[in-house]
């Protein structure tokens, strides 16, 4: 993928975009990364060339294909463990909980036209000053949201709000960065359409539920018109046996068993909600922000995603 002037990230390639509502297409891999070159984008209009500056030439920029390249040995490691950040939980604190080996955090990846920046937290927060962030999805999303929280946790510390906005502290996080203004959070919602238990048995692991394709999840559409970026993935939920309802009535399932109900596979479901939530944000009326589509399955997997097929 090249970078280009006046140019928008989507569908994996940069577009021009003339609409106040615009969509990202982005692996969560590289979303720090792409993500403060947008909003940089956004706030310096003057600035329309997205690019690598050369260290030999001040005056040469390279534009760079970032999804060319391989994973290199990085000896300085990460930018934090779970010595360095106290906000990590302990269901993924691996070290405190005695994983032996650490050579898996000292990998970094370089595209092969250029070098990518490491990530500046100080830039970061002074970028989204002023501003809202919601990661809005399954727990991919979440734990990026709790990533994010340890990248920056070495310039500013957060107070959480969550109480503030939700009773439910667990699934529905705020976070507020009192010197930069900024508010991080997560909308949880792995299917982003309204969802119902249709197990007899009751919720488990791989039990039936109820997809109701053409309507939203209120528990996150009601919040997120007051944000200024919002992150949307989802993808793993979609793979356990599901009933699929449009307009009030049973259209099929994916891995259901049932008798005289067709078949239509995890892509179908995962197509329609997308659309669904997309629709939902082009819709509301207060919501001026960028979308960011964290795309968190395999490559292999992405369904046709910006074709005529697709969801985009």
């Amino acid at each position: 993928m090249k970078f280009g002037a006046n140019d928008e990230f989507l569908n994996g390639k940069y577009m021009r975009r003339n609409t106040p509502k615009s969509v990202v297409l982005v692996p969560f891999t590289l979303l720090l990364i792409m993500l403060p070159l947008s909003l940089m984008r956004n706030s310096h209009e003057s600035t329309h060339v997205i690019s690598f500056v050369s260290s030999v030439n001040d005056t040469e920029t390279e534009r760079c294909d970032i999804f060319s390249g391989k994973w290199i040995p990085y000896p300085e490691g990460p930018y934090y463990n779970n010595e360095t950040c106290p906000l990590i939980i302990d269901q993924q604190n691996c070290m405190k909980f005695g994983r032996p080996d650490r050579e898996y955090l000292h990998w970094r990846w370089k595209p092969n036209e250029c070098e990518l920046p490491l990530f500046n937290a100080t830039q970061f927060l002074e970028l989204v000053r002023g501003k809202k962030m919601a990661f809005v999805g399954d727990s991919v999303g979440r734990n990026q949201m709790q990533s994010l929280l340890c990248l920056l946790n070495h310039v500013s510390q957060p107070e959480d709000i969550s109480h503030k906005y939700s009773s439910d502290v667990i699934y529905f996080k705020r976070y507020f960065y009192a010197d930069y203004n900024f508010t991080l959070g997560n909308l949880w919602s792995p299917f982003f359409v309204r969802a119902s238990d249709a197990d007899s048995n009751g919720h488990s692991y791989n039990s039936i539920m109820k997809l109701y394709l053409d309507e939203v999840d209120e528990a996150w559409a009601s919040k997120v018109e007051n944000f200024d970026i919002v992150i949307i993935s989802a993808g793993h939920w979609f793979f356990r046996p599901l009933m699929y309802y449009e307009n009030g009535q049973l259209v099929g399932c994916n891995k259901c068993g049932v008798e005289n109900v067709t078949d239509l596979a995890h892509y179908y479901g995962y197509r329609k909600a997308y659309r669904t939530a997309f629709r939902t944000l082009t819709n509301l009326r207060r919501y001026k922000g960028v979308t960011f589509l964290g795309h968190s399955l395999h490559p292999t997997l992405r369904m046709g995603i910006g074709t005529k097929e697709g969801i985009v």
